[in-house]
């Protein structure tokens, strides 16, 4: 692992919201000479065990992940988690009542789609989830296979945003929460695009002392200002820094982008440390 250069450490499946499934992806990664990759599907574990051994018979190490929807007063916080025990009780509890909480969710997404004029059934959106945690880009999938948009951006633009008419929040646990669940589990903590939220900094220094390792300071949605701040402001709070594509598969340009993520030795050296430090990897040794 010391001789990891090449890494994509935020991805997704069809386990969630992904385009591939764990072993499509796997291939891919492989293709791309990708030499770490953690799958990090939304509140889900589903799909690791599948990713693990469609590469264990090649050089990539691959690292068991999970991105927590986590809760901030009324903001949705997303907090990755790596390298804790797959086979967690606690972790596998929590995946599998955020099934059937999404599900509810969904269901009552769908009946406000109806009631604005959309036909649209979660039979539909089942079907294009594919066994997948249900998310809201499978709501726009299925708006957009039935016609009603012509781009699943313009789905979350007119309806699904988180100021939408057809969005319906979901209960989550806090953020400390979260934080305390993958360390709980053996995983190391690192906070997914910062740059979306509100100013968080006054909470670092809390969620630190929880387990906070550190934020994903390079990201798709940042430009190079934001960065540049977030750099700043985990410096200031001792945190460690991280760099992903955030890789669904479906999105503009991902497919190009897929193993050319640009991850500074600065940074990637202490993130390999403490990666190492987890559960999943002293329980390798």
């Amino acid at each position: 692992m010391n001789d990891a250069t090449t890494l994509e450490v935020h991805t997704h499946t069809t386990a969630s919201d992904g385009e591939y499934t764990p072993t499509k992806l796997a291939e891919l990664m492989l293709e791309r000479g990708v030499d770490l990759w953690a799958l990090t599907d939304h509140d889900t574990v589903a799909g690791c065990k599948e990713a693990l051994s469609a590469v264990e018979d090649s050089e990539l190490v691959f690292v068991p992940g999970i991105e927590v929807s986590a809760q901030l007063d009324e903001e949705s916080i997303h907090v990755l988690g790596y390298g804790f025990d797959m086979e967690a009780p606690r972790l596998r509890a929590y995946g599998e009542e955020l099934v059937g909480a999404r599900r509810d969710r969904m269901e009552q997404m769908v009946e406000r789609m109806v009631e604005l004029g959309r036909q649209v059934t979660i039979e539909d959106v089942l079907e294009v989830a594919g066994g997948g945690n249900l998310c809201r880009p499978h709501l726009a999938k299925a708006l957009l296979k039935q016609g009603h948009v012509d781009s699943i951006q313009k789905a979350f633009d007119r309806w699904l945003s988180d100021n939408g008419p057809a969005y319906v929040p979901m209960v989550r646990p806090s953020v400390e929460e979260a934080i305390e669940m993958i360390i709980d589990v053996g995983g190391m903590v690192v906070l997914a695009h910062p740059g979306r939220y509100s100013d968080l900094s006054e909470h670092f220094e809390r969620w630190s002392e929880l387990g906070l390792w550190g934020l994903e300071v390079r990201h798709p949605s940042h430009n190079s200002r934001e960065e540049d701040r977030l750099i700043q402001l985990a410096d200031r709070a001792g945190l460690g820094k991280t760099a992903s594509n955030d890789w669904h598969g479906h999105k503009p340009g991902e497919r190009e982008r897929l193993g050319n993520v640009t991850f500074p030795e600065q940074w990637r050296q202490p993130f390999l440390a403490r990666l190492k430090e987890t559960t999943y990897f002293r329980s390798a040794k």
